[in-house]
């Protein structure tokens, strides 16, 4: 199996952070047929907090996340890595990154199985771009 890397855009929300306040905000994107690979929330200060979700892909998905107040989050790219999960892939793919000079905003990664999804995010369009150019060659060997 291929590894699948793609540039996804990461949506932004401020939601209360109180009890019942991430399920109000999933439950109106699930009702409007958004269908989330990635959910991320922490929070900011007392009173708030931060929600990101990604992929957004369909004009339908698009018009209900603007209805629950989300936002491309402009300052934030990501990279999607699917494909099978091997030992120190990890490592793999932050020591290539690292050495090529590019600052990584944020990782995370998860298997299950045999599978794997890592989300790796940077600051601006050129390190997204070399970053996915460098994964695609390591990857593909």
């Amino acid at each position: 199996m291929a590894y699948k890397i793609t540039k996804e855009h990461v949506w932004v929300s401020v939601i209360d952070d109180r009890p019942g306040a991430l399920a109000k905000q999933l439950r109106l994107l699930s009702e409007g047929g958004v269908n989330l690979e990635l959910i991320i929330t922490r929070r900011e200060r007392h009173g708030r907090a931060l929600m990101f979700v990604s992929p957004l892909r369909s004009a339908e998905e698009i018009a209900t996340a603007e209805k629950t107040g989300l936002a491309i989050a402009d300052s934030l790219r990501n990279l999607r890595i699917e494909g099978p999960n091997a030992l120190g892939l990890g490592a793999r793919i932050t020591t290539a990154l690292g050495e090529a000079g590019i600052s990584l905003r944020g990782y995370s990664a998860a298997s299950l199985g045999d599978l794997q999804v890592t989300n790796v995010a940077f600051d601006s369009d050129v390190d997204i771009d070399s970053a996915k150019a460098i994964l695609e060659d390591m990857l593909s060997s």
